[in-house]
């Protein structure tokens, strides 16, 4: 506490800042020490071998140790030695040369951590989270260096588009656990209010040319048509109709490009996975669209909710409300 004198608001930032990249810088630190701490223990050894047992064939093998890199939150990397597992081939095959991607294997502690792009859960839906919300990936480069993640621009373009294949793969299989009628019900919506809401967008998608790519910039030319999502919001609110936020309760934000059985679908899903059957009161928000009111009919009962006092969604136009969904 030198000088006070001459402090003032830059510099009480700039002390901000220092304390606050410091910060970032031990939490990453903290995380090394346990991920190497788990590695070398012999019970989450044993553990990740048994929930990855799914991904092995019949000639997986263990491959000895292999030495890889973690990167956490603070831009801190860590380097530890991992039981790596390959699928062998039959020496006497004479196309090992053409089935070297049959060798390929994988480290069952990172996948068992969800870590095999080499860094954090966390560090990777940060990325994911601004690769996608921002206006560019460049954009979302500046604002990953101010959390401490300083990885290139095409690595943040990969990994963005990795996790929402993962969600979509993710989503798919509860559909297809839906339909095939082994879709767990759950009980997180178990006495809650409910608000559905459900609107359609417009947004454009590039369309490709056809044809030769252009001399000078080496591209094809591409169209933007128009095309409507159909999308959905589900969310609770508490008894003066103010949307929960605390994290206890999940956040539904969905939406897809195909028709309105393809949205239903996604819709039911969602809500038989968290027991919508089990909610108090549910209030169902959209505009004049036939088709939302056609297929999910109305139950006219008298609700409590304040409807002026709800979130509503853009281009609201009309409400209607029922208290039970089949």
């Amino acid at each position: 506490m030198n000088d006070i004198e001459n402090w003032n608001g830059v510099k009480i930032k700039n002390k901000e800042e220092e304390i606050r990249n410091i910060a970032l810088i031990l939490a990453g630190q903290c995380i090394a020490i346990l991920l190497y701490n788990l590695s070398h223990n012999t019970v989450a050894i044993n553990t990740a071998n048994k929930n990855t047992k799914a991904w092995w064939r019949t000639k997986t093998k263990n491959h000895g140790y292999k030495k890889r890199q973690i990167l956490t939150i603070g831009n801190v990397e860590l380097n530890i030695q991992l039981p790596y597992v390959v699928e062998r081939n039959n020496k006497n095959n004479k196309n090992n040369k053409t089935n070297k991607t049959l060798n390929q294997g994988f480290c069952p502690f990172l996948r068992w951590l969800s870590m095999e792009e080499g860094l954090t859960p966390l560090v990777w839906s940060t990325i994911a989270k601004y690769g996608a919300t921002s206006a560019s990936f460049e954009a979302a480069h500046h604002t990953l260096i101010d959390w401490g993640i300083n990885i290139s621009l095409k690595r943040i373009e990969r990994l963005t588009y990795c996790f929402g294949k993962i969600g979509l793969s993710l989503r798919e299989s509860k559909i297809f656990n839906l339909n095939i009628g082994s879709l767990l019900p759950g009980d997180t919506l178990k006495g809650q209010r409910v608000v559905i809401a459900a609107d359609g967008g417009r947004t454009r998608i590039r369309i490709d040319k056809k044809g030769r790519r252009h001399s000078k910039t080496n591209r094809h030319g591409f169209t933007g048509e128009w095309i409507e999502p159909k999308v959905l919001t589900i969310y609770t609110v508490n008894k003066e109709g103010k949307k929960i936020k605390n994290g206890e309760i999940p956040i539904i934000n969905d939406g897809t490009y195909e028709d309105y059985q393809g949205f239903l679908k996604i819709l039911e899903m969602y809500l038989v996975s968290l027991g919508i059957n089990q909610a108090k009161q549910v209030l169902l928000i959209a505009d004049g669209a036939e088709w939302i009111w056609k297929h999910i009919p109305p139950i006219n009962l008298k609700i409590k909710l304040p409807i002026r006092n709800l979130p509503t969604t853009r281009f609201l136009s009309r409400y209607r409300t029922f208290t039970s969904f089949c």
